[in-house]
């Protein structure tokens, strides 16, 4: 609280920001959902706006924690990766709501090959020699 009132911080803002970061890093192929632990959580997630994509915030008053679930590209080293992950979550988070990261927890739930090749690039034309007869 401030002088003027209350500020609150929904998880789903945390969570929203969490994403937009973890998109842009080489390496991620996507976010993982992840199993409800209990039956409770099965139900939140099931009646709440996000669903579950992979990302489980807590928010408190003036702190949070996230819990990320990740598919990796095959081919980067996963303990990197994951440091790259937390120091930039934690960075943009704390930036953009003031809010203190207390964990950024990332499970890697999955290491894929990624087949997806930059489908915008055009080969360029072979020219074919003509033969002269």
């Amino acid at each position: 609280m401030n002088e003027l009132g209350n500020i609150s911080i929904s998880s789903d803002v945390v969570a929203t920001i969490a994403e937009s970061v973890i998109t842009e890093i080489d390496g991620i192929y996507s976010l993982a959902g992840n199993a409800p632990k209990n039956e409770i959580t099965k139900f939140f997630q099931s009646v709440s706006s996000t669903g579950n994509k992979g990302i489980d915030v807590e928010v408190g008053e003036t702190e949070c924690t996230l819990d990320l679930y990740i598919i990796a590209k095959l081919g980067y080293q996963l303990p990197a990766l994951a440091g790259e992950i937390q120091t930039k979550v934690v960075k943009a988070i704390t930036e953009m709501t003031g809010l203190k990261v207390q964990e950024v927890n990332v499970y890697i739930q999955k290491v894929v090959k990624d087949t997806h090749e930059n489908l915008t690039e055009i080969p360029e034309p072979v020219e074919i020699a003509e033969e002269n007869n």
